[in-house]
């Protein structure tokens, strides 16, 4: 993993602005060496980068010759029918040359409801390995964009898709559950941190085990299972201060220990301890 990816998964998206939880970045980092480990390569993508905020931690895994494609309106704002997000092409550069740098950037400005997978992958030179969906929040969108990731995907690729559990956004949930519905060529394989993770059927036990190991070796993500529309998941969350404290004896052992002290001063102070 670069280095400068790890400088920007612990300090440099805090200076970008946008709508991402931090931990998302540690997901992708552990299913990029993933990836590299079974030789799964490719572009990566992202719809909708407003200001970068993801777009950037996925082009820092890139390798020398692999392009990283940011589909958004930017400007064209009279497409922004749903009101979901208002990019805006100079900032995000900026944070792209701030964070990383632009070789390899391939930009196209547009509806991505009318970008074709095959103009997709000749932008993109190859399949796309990741690829982040968080453009328009309708139904009908978020339908079209995760059909066109489907399309464009590498064998073994990941689709990121935003705010699907998000309560603002009903349309991404109906859009999502229809595409599912619809003959969907890949599943969800795990839900956390605002994103639901997608990849071809006979990849999904891969990544949640090598998903599992990294949450196992993590002091900041935990890892449950359960079920999304019919297919197992991984579910991941933070690790909480109450989770530090259920986990190590030792810190129980205090805990209880500070307890009982607090509560027999407690009774001294009313009387009742004597």
């Amino acid at each position: 993993m670069k280095a400068s990816f790890a400088r920007y998964r612990s300090v440099g998206h805090k200076f970008v602005t946008g709508f991402m939880e931090p931990e998302v970045l540690l997901v992708a980092g552990a299913l990029d060496e993933a990836q590299r480990a079974r030789s799964v390569g490719g572009a990566v993508a992202e719809i909708g980068v407003h200001h970068g905020k993801l777009f950037i931690g996925l082009h820092l895994l890139q390798r020398d010759g692999e392009k990283s494609v940011a589909i958004d309106i930017f400007g064209d704002q009279d497409l922004n029918i749903d009101g979901s997000g208002a990019g805006d092409l100079a900032k995000f550069t900026t944070n792209v040359d701030v964070w990383s740098s632009m070789d390899g950037v391939v930009i196209h400005q547009g509806d991505s409801t009318k970008l074709t997978p095959e103009v997709l992958l000749e932008k993109a030179g190859a399949p796309v390995r990741l690829f982040g969906v968080d453009g328009g929040h309708t139904a009908e969108i978020v339908y079209s964009d995760m059909q066109l990731a489907e399309a464009t995907l590498a064998d073994g690729g990941i689709v990121v898709a935003d705010d699907v559990f998000n309560e603002y956004w009903p349309g991404v949930a109906v859009g999502t559950l229809k595409y599912l519905e619809d003959g969907a060529g890949l599943a969800p394989f795990a839900i956390g941190f605002n994103k639901v993770f997608f990849t071809q059927p006979e990849y999904c036990d891969y990544y949640q085990a090598e998903l599992e190991s990294a949450a196992h070796g993590s002091a900041r993500i935990q890892a449950t299972t359960s079920v999304f529309a019919g297919h197992p998941v991984l579910v991941l969350g933070p690790v909480t201060a109450l989770d530090v404290l259920r986990r190590s004896e030792t810190l129980r052992a205090i805990y209880h220990r500070t307890y009982r002290e607090l509560v027999r001063g407690l009774q001294k102070v009313s009387g009742r301890g004597r």
